[in-house]
């Protein structure tokens, strides 16, 4: 996986974390917990700079999705950014919502 498809991986971690505008700290830990799966600083992500972007809406989800063209990593994202939503023990709306947005970005055929 390049660095590029781990930075698209985590972003949308990061946009599910966000979706609900709640603080989880559970979330985060899901997100930390995903960032060294991923390979973290050692696989060249910065992720302060990636958080950053997130936060301060410079990459959204069209962005991040566009990085990940294999089925396989399509499907690794959504089951990453249902990981992060689940993460605190419930899906609100907002994060329902987010999901149904980010599986229509990736095609629409995944569950």
């Amino acid at each position: 996986m390049t660095a590029e498809e781990q930075r698209a991986l985590l972003a949308v971690a990061l946009l599910a974390a966000f979706a609900d505008g709640d603080k989880s700290e559970a979330e985060r830990e899901e997100v930390k917990r995903i960032a060294t799966a991923l390979g973290g600083q050692a696989a060249g992500l910065n992720i302060p700079a990636l958080m950053q972007d997130v936060l301060l809406k410079r990459l959204g989800l069209p962005e991040a999705v566009a990085a990940l063209k294999p089925p396989e990593q399509r499907q690794l994202a959504y089951e990453l950014a249902v990981c992060v939503c689940d993460a605190d023990g419930a899906q609100t709306l907002a994060e329902r919502q987010f999901l149904a947005s980010l599986k229509a970005e990736l095609g629409g055929t995944l569950d």
